[in-house]
């Protein structure tokens, strides 16, 4: 008896978003943040030398903590989010606000993932820009150097 010839399974095709990873765990740590808070205020704070926009959750108790932020230059224009990878805020990442490619990089701490958004946007020279249009203007005249085709880093 004839048998049918064996078919061979085609291999899923590697995601082509490597990013999309760190962006799950994000999406996963923020919403676990959330759900520790009783209510949840967006302000306007200081991280050490820098200014966020911060959403800000409270517990029962009434201490404070920080669910993501997106950090300002001194200007006052937005040139980066800041937001965990972990639910107990031990890993962080900056990723830049905006650009057409997705750049995310991870930190140990959340002033190291502020210093480095920091010295990103003054290398690439949206640190001093004086209004938003600018920042975006910044961030694409001066790109990230691509050192991966395939996930853009």
């Amino acid at each position: 008896m004839p048998t049918a010839p064996a078919r061979k399974r085609k291999r899923p095709a590697e995601d082509p978003r490597p990013w999309l990873v760190i962006e799950n765990q994000v999406h996963d740590a923020t919403e676990a943040l959330r759900k520790l808070a009783v209510r949840t205020d967006v302000e306007v704070r200081t991280l050490g030398p820098y200014r966020v926009f911060a959403l800000i959750g409270y517990r029962s108790d009434g201490t404070e903590f920080l669910i993501h932020c997106h950090l300002a230059n001194p200007n006052h224009c937005m040139v980066a989010g800041l937001a965990p990878l972990d639910a107990d805020g031990t890993l962080w990442r900056h990723r830049t606000t905006y650009g057409d490619a997705v750049e995310v990089t991870t930190h140990a701490s959340l002033m190291d993932a502020a210093h480095a958004a920091a010295n990103e946007a003054a290398q690439r020279g949206a640190w001093a820009a004086p209004d938003t249009p600018d920042v975006e203007a910044a961030y694409a005249a001066h790109p990230r150097p691509v050192l991966c085709e395939a996930c853009g880093r």
